[in-house]
This record gives structure tokens, C-alpha cells and sequence, in this order.
């Protein structure tokens, strides 16, 4: 089985609209993917959602959060990384991913991707995965 990180914005696609993003949750939810997520990603998705400009009412929010926490594994990293000196906060994606072993970390966020790998670990759009996955 194939072990994922999904970043922040790739979790906020998957929660607004049910594209390719939200096709990774649910192939999380039937089991066929691991999904992988650290605290500091989390916070930093609700703290995204929560922006008046997606509309969500607390409750939405909240609902949001429990159906990330319910699909994916929550792991605290122990490491640091300062792979990306561009935009720091990526770093967290790279952390958790390197901690949770995967194979994958799926993103949209140019910081990432131009990485292509970090160690053995793969950075894809959600485009390449599904396709891989032959979603």
C-alpha cells in the first residue's frame, strides 16, 4: 500500500471540491492509500479553512477537521528540516513525510514540487498519483 502526505493545499482542494483531491481522501477512506498527517499540518489546515473566504461555519470547520483525522494517521515528527529555504513552512510537509516513511507527498505548491524528491521520497500532483494509482 502506497504511503502518502498530502500538503495543506491539497487537504483545502479536497475539502471545497470533490476533484482529484478529494479522490486521495477517499481512496484514504477505503484503505487503499495511507495517508499521513503531522499536528502542525493540521493546524495549519484549519487555520485555512477557517478564512472568511471559504464560507465555513465553525461547525463545518470542525466537521472538516474530524473527517481529515478519521482518514489519515496523525504522527509527531522528531526531526526538523530546512530543505526549503524559499517558503520555511513547507518544511513541515518534508518532516511529516519523512517520519511517516512514505512514498509520496502529494502538492500543488511549487516550493515542493520543483524539489521532485526529497531523500527517497517522491513530491507529485495529485494528477500523477491517481494516475499511478490507475484512479
Amino acid at each position: 500500500m502506497l504511503k502518502v502526505v498530502l500538503d495543506t493545499n491539497t487537504l483545502v482542494s479536497a475539502t471545497i471540491t470533490q476533484g482529484k483531491e478529494f479522490q486521495l481522501l477517499r481512496l484514504g477512506h477505503e484503505g487503499k492509500i495511507k495517508i499521513f498527517i503531522s499536528p502542525e499540518i493540521l493546524r495549519e489546515f484549519a487555520g485555512v479553512i477557517s478564512r472568511e473566504k471559504f464560507g465555513f461555519s465553525k461547525q463545518q470547520q470542525e466537521q472538516a477537521i474530524k473527517q481529515i483525522m478519521s482518514i489519515a494517521a496523525l504522527i509527531e515528527p522528531l526531526i526538523r528540516v530546512n530543505a526549503i529555504k524559499d517558503d520555511p513552512a513547507d518544511n513541515k510537509i518534508l518532516e511529516c513525510a519523512e517520519a511517516g516513511k512514505v512514498d509520496y507527498i502529494v502538492s500543488g505548491d511549487n516550493h515542493l514540487l520543483k524539489l521532485k524528491q526529497y531523500l527517497w521520497i517522491k513530491i507529485v500532483a495529485s494528477s500523477d498519483i491517481l494516475e499511478k494509482l490507475g484512479e
